[in-house]
């Protein structure tokens, strides 16, 4: 018993630290559409695009997580944050950031709603 409150507890805590870091990567998302800030490795002397490549970085990561329900979880609440700006951050995603599970998701879960 003491087991599976620890389990629920544990999954509680990970949907909220999911949630967290979904509100703060569409904030930056929104932001760097908004003002055509696109990440570039290489612009050493561009600390917008620098911080846009550490973003996108971030992104990458969260997709690499092995729990699909993780991921639409993300995708999910991304799209509810994004609010009435959701054409745009897909726009976004789907030009910097499609090619991997959350991007992917982010799209059609728009779509399939």
């Amino acid at each position: 018993m003491q087991h599976e409150i620890d389990d629920q507890k544990h999954h509680n805590n990970l949907l909220k630290t999911v949630e967290g870091t979904a509100w703060i990567l569409c904030d930056a998302l929104k932001t760097m559409a908004h003002y055509n800030i696109v990440p570039d490795e290489d612009a050493s002397e561009r600390a917008e695009n620098k911080l846009a490549q550490h973003l996108a970085e971030i992104f990458e990561i969260i997709s690499e997580c092995e729990e699909p329900n993780v991921i639409d979880y993300t995708a999910d609440k991304m799209l509810q944050f994004a609010n009435n700006e959701q054409n745009q951050l897909i726009a976004y995603v789907e030009k910097y950031m499609g090619d991997n599970p959350l991007g992917e998701r982010i799209v059609h879960r728009k779509y399939e709603s």
